[in-house]
């Protein structure tokens, strides 16, 4: 049977021994076997999972970066214009590299049996002043009302804010004057609400804007691989959360909900 679950495990795992409940110990060690094919499976499953959606994500942000590059060498060029060459190149390695670092955070909660805790609206405070430079460099405000008790978040913050930041940093791109952030609990999870004074969204785009490389109405003509809510979403629903676009009376309002502690 050994033998067996080896061959198997190398070649077709989808076969098991499947010798129903057991009962002594041949039926003990065939449940044993098929366990232990089964997770191997599942882990295969994911490796691949995440291989495809890794080639899937880099594919944008590498056209444009080697695009730009050979741009820049075909002719000689003034020192501004290899200035504005480099910082689109910079800008789209910087956006390869949180695409890795959220695909690979993704991969590793789903993987672990265990998830640290965090405070909700910390995870608000340190996400805040990761978009400072943009929201004054776009003249926009960013408010955060504080809960009225303190929310603990069922995840770390790490990975809480990985899903946040973009969401924040998406409401201050479009946002014209003010972005509020909210936070409270709703059952068995800790919901943000992200609200802006922008243009919002046409009918029809609250789910078409998380397609990867995708953009609403508004962000047509913005810079960027258009990956940001894609990614957010990816990580929230590994996490067992969500997010999501709502109508808004006027701007734009998203909704990150995560598990509760």
């Amino acid at each position: 049977m050994t033998r067996q679950a080896e061959a198997w495990s190398e070649r077709d795992l989808d076969r098991r021994f499947e010798l129903g409940e057991p009962h002594d110990e041949l039926t003990q060690l065939g449940a044993t076997l098929d366990g232990l094919l089964d997770r191997i499976a599942a882990s295969l499953r994911h490796e691949r999972r995440f291989s495809a959606e890794v080639s899937h994500e880099l594919r944008t942000p590498l056209a444009g970066l080697i695009a730009e590059a050979e741009l820049a060498l075909r002719r000689e060029r003034s020192a501004p214009e290899y200035r504005t060459a480099l910082e689109v190149i910079l800008a789209s390695a910087q956006q390869v590299s949180r695409i890795v670092h959220t695909l690979v955070a993704a991969a590793r909660h789903e993987a672990e049996a265990t998830h640290g805790t965090a405070d909700a609206y910390s995870v608000v405070a340190t996400t805040i002043d990761g978009v400072e430079a943009l929201a004054q460099e776009r003249h926009v405000h960013v408010v955060a009302e504080p809960p009225r008790q303190s929310l603990r978040l069922g995840i770390d913050a790490d990975l809480a804010e990985r899903v946040l930041h973009p969401v924040v940093e998406n409401a201050c791109r479009y946002g014209r004057s003010t972005v509020t952030v909210t936070v409270e609990r709703r059952g068995g999870r800790v919901t943000f609400a992200v609200e802006d004074d922008g243009p919002g969204l046409a009918p029809g785009e609250r789910e078409e804007i998380f397609a990867p490389g995708a953009r609403g109405e508004a962000g047509r003509t913005s810079h960027g691989a258009g990956l940001g809510l894609a990614l957010a979403r990816r990580l929230a629903r590994a996490a067992a959360g969500d997010v999501a676009a709502e109508q808004n009376g006027s701007g734009a309002r998203f909704v990150v909900s995560l598990p509760a502690a």
